[in-house]
Formats: structure tokens, sequence, C-alpha cells
């Protein structure tokens, strides 16, 4: 009976001695397997989150250059359209009719505050209100008139123009042509002029 009880126990463990290092080696090759894998695949996402924060911190920054240039298409357009409506005439049979545009100086030029600008009209009248102002709505309250018949009379006017705009570093000027008939045009386009 001790004989066959310990030939019973021998031959379980040596069944079991072999079960569990086969389990035990196939099992650790799995985990060994699964953990570097997992490790391999962790690591590659955080690459990819970290390259991927960067590209969106890229992105903020391209998005606020652009909503600073439709800031700025914005005011340019906002702008011109004061610009437009403070055209009395805009839109009327009169504008048509009656009309003059400032061909001379060009909207941005740089000017003298002891020289004028030499004034041309599409009319080519030589007698015309020339209106100055500190504002592209040339608004009563911004706005000056003065009478000119004669590049002399302008030369002479001139100096008002710039007591006008004081300490501004520009002024805005825009025309109504008078004609023979003592006809007054609508107000022309208005024209930006930096000192110089």
């Amino acid at each position: 009976m001790k004989k066959i009880l310990t030939s019973t126990i021998t031959t379980m463990l040596l069944l079991t001695n072999i079960y569990a290092e086969t389990t035990t080696c196939d099992a650790v090759d799995t985990v060994n397997t699964s953990i570097t894998s997992l490790t391999t695949a962790v690591e590659g996402q955080q690459v990819l989150v970290s390259k991927l924060s960067d590209d969106i911190g890229v992105m903020a920054d391209r998005i606020g250059t652009m909503a600073d240039k439709i800031v700025a298409t914005e005011t340019l357009l906002a702008n011109t359209l004061i610009v437009l409506t403070g055209n009395a005439d805009l839109g009327t049979s009169s504008s048509s009719t009656n009309s003059v545009v400032l061909t001379s100086p060009l909207d941005g030029s740089s000017v003298s505050k002891t020289t004028p600008p030499t004034i041309e009209l599409s009319s080519s009248a030589t007698t015309y209100l020339l209106y100055a102002s500190n504002e592209p709505t040339f608004s009563d309250a911004t706005t000056i008139s003065l009478y000119i018949v004669s590049a002399a009379s302008l030369s002479t006017s001139w100096n008002q123009v710039v007591n006008f705009s004081g300490t501004n570093t520009d002024v805005y000027i825009a025309v109504k042509s008078i004609d023979a008939n003592n006809q007054i045009s609508s107000l022309s386009n208005g024209v930006k002029l930096t000192w110089q």
C-alpha cells in the first residue's frame, strides 16, 4: 500500500510538474507579448497625442491670424460703406447727371502742409467747393468747406485745411464742382491724404 501510494504521488507530481511548466511558460510568454504590445501601443498613442496637441496649437494660431484678417476686411468694408453713404446723392438720378469725381490727388497720397496738391476733377471744372474732414464720413461737425476758383485761391486756402486737421496725421478731401450756370454737383468721392 505504501508503495502504491508513493508511486501515485510521484506520478501526480510528475504530471503536475510537466503540466505546470508547459502552462507557465506559455502563459508568461503570452503575458510578456501582451505587455510589450500594450507598452508599444501606449507609447505610440502618447506620440500621437503630443503631435495632435502641437497641431492644435498651430491651427489656433492660424485661426487667430485669419480672424484678424477678417476683422481688418470688415473694417475696410465698413469705412467704404460710410464714405459711400455720406454722399447725399448716391443712388439718385441727380447723381448720374450732376456728379463729379476727384481724379487727383489719389487716395493715400502724401501731401505737404505748405504746398497744396493739384486738384483735378472729372468735369474739368476750375470752380468748386473743397471739403476737408478729419473723418471719411464728411459729417457737418467734422468738415469744413472752402470756395475755390483757381489754383491761386487753393494755395491761399490750403492753410485753413492744415489748421483744421490739427494734430491728425491725415485729412480727407472731397469736392462739389460748380459749373458755368452755378449748378453745384453732388459730393465727389473722398480721398484720404497723409501729411508728409
